[in-house]
């Protein structure tokens, strides 16, 4: 509402003291038309209001008034919207005009220019009208207070906050595993938006809760779980094999690896089978008459080969957990901090110490926001593309030329650990290397998207993530087929990953907007977080696949509540028996 509008509504405030009458209690029954609209255009005469219909005395009163004080504002057209006849309300907020006018003569001692008899006119007309006139005061009286209180609970001129509480019950099982315990984990997310100029945006986003990768398919997807007893599997059959080529074939003897002390399958940890199984292979090579400085390498290539594997394993494991269930510590931390800003029309930057790449590269119509869509990390974004979107500091570009069919995207981050922190500072042990120097990830995207229906996104990434090289192709594809079905995908390609192998991840699905009612959300994906082209150490034997299925019920603008059901056969790239999960997730916006 702007400062006219506000002065034509509290001049209503004063009716009662223009003249020397009392005001009629007011109807109850009566509805104050809205006057949103209400603009400063001044006319001169009633009759200019060209819907207003001068059958009786009381127009031709008020239009003797205004055209000899000047005093009606109407609607830009000089109307009261279209053709419809003059409503008493708004015949009254005409009315009070002229009575703040007169009283605006009085005050200036131009007493002689109010005519006696006007006085008397504008004494009927307000009798007349003193139901109507009652009302609006009543209600103006009541919009200054909400206005009042409004101004005093403002949060900021500059500063919108908002925020999103996630509440989240989950529980899995697997055949041949101990049942994960159900668990109840929440995030709370404040959101402070900041606009300078109305084109820019500082985001500050807190966050806390209670996940950390508490969920049901990180539970069952533990390095101490299948991935350690595959390998015992291929550690013992491969120290076997060189044991009898040095020496016997044990079933001659009906003896084991356990009778001889070299086994690995009661050996509890994968940090104890690692450092075990690499030394027998050492000793084992030695005794096969292998050079020290050999024996010593493949030991260290045993080492690394696991190291590898352990990093796949827990990769395939994060992908398979609940987004909202990931990296969510109890303690509020700062989550995200960026600001966006235009250099021209078409090019913005983003400028971030607290951030993610997803924040800006790789967006899905359907598949980006862990809320409103999809839980499963893996399935919200390519993470073979962002090599796992680790939190650091950085900055992106946006360039849509001509806000045509291309835009551009570019982003950089380097990952938490490459930033200053407190040990390097005070010169103790850490790591410094800056924002520029490794481990650094960025990312560059190329999006085409002829229609509103349809967006396509090339993308390339290179860098290093914990002394790995990265190297990855990836596709995003989004298509609406009307207004209640779309279509979704992505692609990478690893040209360099962890062990410098390459690896292949996809994930499509399916998605069904306001399906039976508007606001809900359904939606079903499947995907391949890392399809291996390379084994490592013959460790895996399998590729795993997760399948997710939910469906959102938005009960209200600001709750939504979603069941979600997750698959994944072969957990963990293994042969092995297939993980269900459940999750109900309950959304609260404000």
């Amino acid at each position: 509402m702007n400062k006219i509008q506000l002065t034509i509504l509290k001049s209503l405030t004063i009716l009662g003291y223009l003249l020397h009458t009392a005001i009629a209690q007011a109807n109850p029954s009566l509805t104050l038309v809205d006057d949103s609209s209400i603009v400063e255009a001044q006319v001169t005469s009633v009759s200019q209001l060209s819907d207003v219909q001068p059958t009786d005395w009381a127009f031709q009163a008020l239009q003797s008034l205004v055209e000899r004080y000047g005093c009606i504002a109407g609607y830009p057209d000089k109307t009261y919207r279209g053709n419809r006849a003059l409503t008493r309300y708004e015949f009254a907020a005409g009315l009070n005009a002229c009575l703040d006018r007169v009283q605006e003569l009085v005050a200036a001692a131009t007493t002689d220019h109010v005519k006696k008899e006007d006085l008397a006119t504008l004494q009927k007309l307000q009798e007349e009208f003193a139901a109507e006139l009652a009302t609006l005061r009543g209600r103006v009286n009541t919009l200054e207070s909400r206005i009042a209180t409004l101004e005093k609970q403002q949060f900021s001129t500059t500063t919108k906050l908002s925020g999103q509480v996630i509440f989240a019950i989950n529980g899995g099982t697997q055949a041949n595993a101990d049942d994960p315990s159900t668990v109840f984990f929440n995030r709370t997310r404040l959101n402070l938006e900041t606009s300078f100029s109305g084109k820019d945006a500082l985001l500050t986003q807190l966050q806390t809760g209670n996940g950390n990768n508490s969920d049901a398919a990180g539970f069952l997807q533990q390095d101490s779980g299948n991935f350690r007893n595959r390998l015992v599997e291929i550690g013992e059959a491969r120290i076997q094999q060189q044991f009898e080529r040095i020496f016997f074939p044990l079933n001659e003897l009906g003896t084991t690896l356990a009778d001889l002390g070299i086994g690995l399958a009661n050996l509890s940890t994968v940090n104890e089978i690692q450092v075990t199984y690499a030394g027998i292979v050492r000793t084992l090579s030695l005794e096969e008459g292998v050079a020290p400085d050999v024996a010593l390498n493949l030991r260290d290539t045993l080492v690394q080969g696991i190291e590898t594997g352990r990093t796949i394993n827990r990769f395939l494991q994060v992908n398979s957990a609940l987004d909202y269930a990931n990296n969510v510590t109890p303690g509020l931390s700062l989550n995200r901090l960026s600001y966006t800003f235009p250099i021209a029309n078409d090019l913005q930057i983003s400028l971030f110490p607290q951030g993610y790449l997803s924040d800006f590269v790789d967006r899905n119509h359907y598949t980006s926001n862990n809320a409103t869509n999809f839980s499963t990390y893996g399935l919200l974004n390519n993470q073979l593309l962002l090599a796992g979107d680790i939190p650091g500091a950085g900055a992106a570009l946006r360039w849509n030329p001509g806000q045509g069919v291309f835009t551009l995207r570019a982003a950089y981050r380097a990952e938490q650990v490459a930033l200053v922190n407190t040990a390097a500072i005070f010169g103790d042990s850490g790591t410094q290397n800056g924002i520029f120097n490794s481990p650094n990830l960025g990312v560059v995207e190329l999006e085409i998207a002829p229609a509103k229906t349809v967006a396509f996104r090339l993308q390339y990434s290179r860098g290093t993530q914990a002394d790995d090289d990265y190297s990855v192709l990836g596709a995003n594809l989004d298509l609406s087929l009307g207004k209640h079905i779309g279509l979704f995908g992505r692609f990478g390609y690893a040209f360099d990953f962890p062990g410098n192998i390459q690896a292949i991840a996809w994930s499509a699905g399916i998605a069904f907007p306001d399906l039976f009612r508007k606001g809900d959300f359904a939606g079903i994906s499947a995907g391949q977080p890392l399809s291996l082209q390379d084994d490592v150490l013959g460790l895996f034997n399998a590729t795993q696949t997760n399948y997710e299925a939910f469906y959102r019920f938005q009960a209200t603008d600001n709750i939504s509540i979603s069941p979600v059901f997750q698959v994944i056969t072969n957990p963990g790239n293994l042969k092995t028996d297939t993980i269900f999960t459940t999750t109900l997730r309950t959304v609260f916006s404000f």
